[in-house]
Formats: C-alpha cells, structure tokens, sequence
C-alpha cells in the first residue's frame, strides 16, 4: 500500500481529507500547519495587512482588507454552511454522523520547510506527500524526501488559475468550465508541476456559491479520480496529463473592487442570458 503523508490546516474539511486518505493508504503522519494563523487575531490581520502595502502599496493593501471585511462579515457564513451540509456532514466512515477527526502521528508547524517538518517526513520516508489548504512555498529539501514528491490539491485548473482564490478568478472572468482541481507534483515554481489529476467542479453555482465553497466542492468532486491515480502512483503506471501550451496565469489576493466588478459581470450575464431567452 502507497505510504503517505498529509500537510494541511487543522480545519473540519481537511480532517475530512485526511480520514478519506487514511482509508486508501498507509498514511503515516500529518503535518498540519498555521500558514493563515494570522486570521485569527486583530494584530495578526493588521501586520499582515502592513506586510502587504509594504509589498504592494497601500492602495492594493486597502482593496484587499475591504473584499476581507466584506467576505468575512456577509459571505463567509453561507459558504461554511453549505459546506458543512453538502461535504463534511454527509461524510461519516462509521456511519453514525461522526465528524473524522485524526489522532494518529502529527506534528505542527509555521512552514513545512522548517528542519522540524523535514525530520518528520524523513523518519517516514513516504512515498508520496499531498498538501491541500497552505499558502508556503515548498523548497527543494521537502520536496525531495517522498519518493513520488509533493503532490498538491489545487483548488483551480491549472497552469490557468495558479496562485490564490482560483475559483474567485476563475467566475471572475466569466470561466466557469474551469472551477475545479488540480493534483499535480510540485516543482520549483509556485503551483506549478506535472499535472496528473484535472477536472471540473459539480453542481456548482457560480451566481449564487462563494469561492470558499465552490473550491472545496471541487476538491470533493476530485476524490474519484484521486483513488484512481493513487493506485496509478502505486502500481508505477500514473503518467502526467499533457497541458502544452496551456497559457499560464497566476493570481492573488482579490480586492472589494475586483469583487464587485465579478457581481456586476455576473449580474450583466444573467440579464443577457433572461433576454436571449
């Protein structure tokens, strides 16, 4: 059986993640992370938003602190919500309604390329890595002890929609064939790799569905192709899917202003869409 190992945050859908993985391999420890832990304070948020004008200039710091306000207070709750009812509340391997919830190997950390982090996967020695929901860049030396490498669960199709908030982006430009996954091995290059996973997200809806749900559904959606390519990746028979020529776009943080030129596409669309009709 594949020997793995998982890297994500401590949240309900990647314990969900994990319980699934543990179920189809010989998972052997989990690596979960605080690559967002500046969420979860007022001075957090403020550094962070300090650390990105200093990097961006203030005018993009102050569009992307609105679309977080915005998002936090009116949308965030609609997407757990659904999220919850449709993905992790129907999950329950024992089928009583548990939530899963992982108490084997773990060890926590702030980067995943932190000597402490290296020294677990080293000890473990597994074939294969998955990461799903971390914002770090993964250097040569963590890459480099699986076996198979570092594959990644890309909320977004990719080489397209690289980088943060795919499915924003994606609906942002009207794109909407290309909300869904990825799984491709990491390489030096920020989300970037061979591809061996793709496809679209299911019974998503772009004009009523946020990011945050849409991009976990399609991970979810990615589950079935997943089990088959783990058992490509064992047996040696997996090969990468061909994406020449693809163009290759990579995306950030959005502002208040990129999402209310997303509602006001959105809206243009559906009206053009109830005249053609």
């Amino acid at each position: 059986m594949l020997r793995t190992v998982f890297l994500g945050s401590r949240n309900e859908f990647d314990q969900v993640l994990v319980d699934w993985l543990a179920q189809r391999t010989d998972l052997c420890g989990v690596v979960w992370t605080s690559s967002t832990a500046w969420q979860r304070t007022l001075r957090g948020r403020i550094d962070f938003a300090r650390r990105r004008a200093r990097r961006y200039g203030t005018r993009k710091a102050i569009d992307e602190t609105g679309f977080y306000l915005v998002f936090h207070r009116l949308l965030k709750a609609r997407d757990d919500r659904e999220l919850r009812e449709r993905v992790i509340r129907p999950y329950s391997p024992a089928g009583n309604g548990t939530r899963p919830e992982w108490t084997g190997d773990a060890i926590e950390a702030t980067d995943v390329n932190a000597p402490e982090v290296l020294e677990f996967l080293r000890e473990r020695q597994p074939d294969a890595a998955l990461a799903m929901c971390i914002n770090n860049w993964f250097g040569e030396q963590i890459r480099s002890i699986p076996r198979h490498g570092v594959l990644l669960w890309h909320e977004g199709i990719t080489p397209e929609y690289k980088g943060l908030y795919s499915p924003f982006w994606a609906v942002h430009n009207l794109d909407f064939q290309r909300i869904g996954y990825t799984v491709l091995r990491m390489s030096a290059d920020y989300d970037a790799g061979e591809v061996f996973v793709q496809g679209p997200a299911r019974d998503v809806d772009p004009h009523r569905h946020g990011h945050l749900y849409m991009g976990h559904k399609a991970i979810w959606d990615s589950l079935p192709a997943v089990e088959r390519f783990l058992g490509e990746l064992e047996r040696g028979e997996a090969r990468p899917i061909d994406r020449d020529g693809a163009e290759s776009r990579m995306y950030t943080y959005p502002g208040l202003s990129d999402l209310v030129r997303q509602r006001l596409r959105l809206r243009r669309r559906a009206r053009s869409g109830a005249a053609r009709a």
